[in-house]
């Protein structure tokens, strides 16, 4: 009989040698996806610190920027709120003077037109400020 036969790869102890050299590298590939992975980890973390740090020290100018330009609409809506109700009480002055030339017009175009009746109705209205002025109810308007 023949004795024990030795398999293609080799003896035993060269097998068992390239097995436990396998493990050990395997070990250590395992070992540097480890610590790949958690300095990958470690630099998402120094990145998220970097990039907040980042944001906070622009954001408190920015801050400040959008309180001044908020008071500054604030202040410039106040100053269109004034225009507006300046451009009202300009358009009511505009129609009462247009109202009292067309009533003079009418008044001194009259067929009966006197230079009396003309003085008074003149008279009338220098009796009242300019800025009192509100047109009276005549008979020829």
């Amino acid at each position: 009989m023949t004795g024990p036969t030795t398999p293609p790869s080799g003896p035993a102890w060269v097998q068992i040698l390239l097995t436990t050299v396998g493990l050990v590298g395997a070990t250590g590939g395992v070992a540097a996806v480890a610590t790949i992975a958690l300095r990958r980890r470690r630099f998402r973390t120094d990145a998220a610190e970097m990039l907040t740090d980042t944001a906070l020290t622009i954001v408190g100018p920015l801050r400040g920027r959008v309180t001044e330009l908020e008071l500054e609409t604030a202040e410039f809506r106040g100053r269109a709120l004034a225009a507006e109700r300046e451009i009202s009480e300009l358009r009511l002055h505009h129609r009462n003077l247009s109202a009292l030339l067309r009533r003079w017009r009418a008044a001194i175009m009259a067929p009966d037109a006197t230079i009396g009746t003309i003085r008074d109705h003149v008279r009338a209205v220098r009796s009242v400020r300019p800025d009192e002025y509100r047109p009276r109810s005549t008979p020829d308007a």
